[in-house]
């Protein structure tokens, strides 16, 4: 009888333990899914504010503001508040860049033939101003030295020979001529949420406007 009565108690101590794996399975699958969904949920409203703060530096830039000027900067910074961007450093960048394309009535007007003229038929980079952590994150179209460029105003030394102006995945990009500009503004900052890389969820809020 002693024997017959231990036998259902072995096999509740047996379910409790499969239910234990179960339940450690469960949730391997489930944390970085709870994890990702309320990580996504914190950054949903900042990629609202990173989309705002582009759009009204791209307004501001193609008015012809100088983002070189430190009050002009600190428009930006007041702008993207509580995203941990300064001036010149912190947690996100924003790039803008003017751009132009070069055709051959541009090179004949600087004097140089079609081999002198390196950019002939690309997009260029004629000016670039940084806001926030250069080091951040690059622009997707350029990343010229300080070389290239005249600081601190940003721009182009030589946009007719100076093959590290030229642009990259330009097919976004409007049609331009001889003489027309495109105003390229982007905005990387760091989420307030978390990375999960397993379920390809990084935490880079990115934004990007072209006047």
């Amino acid at each position: 009888m002693n024997n017959l009565r231990s036998r259902p108690s072995s096999r509740r101590q047996g379910q409790r333990g499969n239910s234990m794996i179960e339940f450690g399975l469960a949730l391997a699958f489930l944390a970085p899914l709870m994890l990702s969904t309320f990580s996504f949920g914190l950054n949903m409203t900042k990629s609202i504010q990173v989309t705002q703060v582009v759009r009204d530096a791209g307004h501001m830039y193609a008015r012809s503001t100088d983002f070189s000027i430190y009050g002009n900067k600190q428009i930006l910074v007041r702008l993207a508040e509580g995203m941990g961007m300064t001036a010149d450093g912190g947690t996100g960048v924003v790039i803008l860049s003017k751009v132009t394309f070069i055709e051959q009535k541009d090179c004949v007007g600087a004097g140089l033939s079609d081999a002198e003229c390196t950019n002939k038929d690309h997009y260029v980079l004629v000016q670039r101003q940084i806001v926030g952590d250069p080091l951040f994150h690059a622009s997707q179209y350029c990343s010229p030295p300080d070389s290239s460029l005249e600081l601190p105003q940003g721009n182009a030394l030589d946009i007719h020979r100076d093959n590290l102006l030229q642009l990259t995945n330009t097919s976004n990009l409007p049609l331009l001529k001889s003489g027309e500009y495109a105003y390229i503004v982007e905005g990387f900052f760091k989420g307030i949420g978390w990375a999960v890389p397993n379920l390809g969820l990084g935490n880079l809020l990115a934004s990007q406007a072209i006047f």
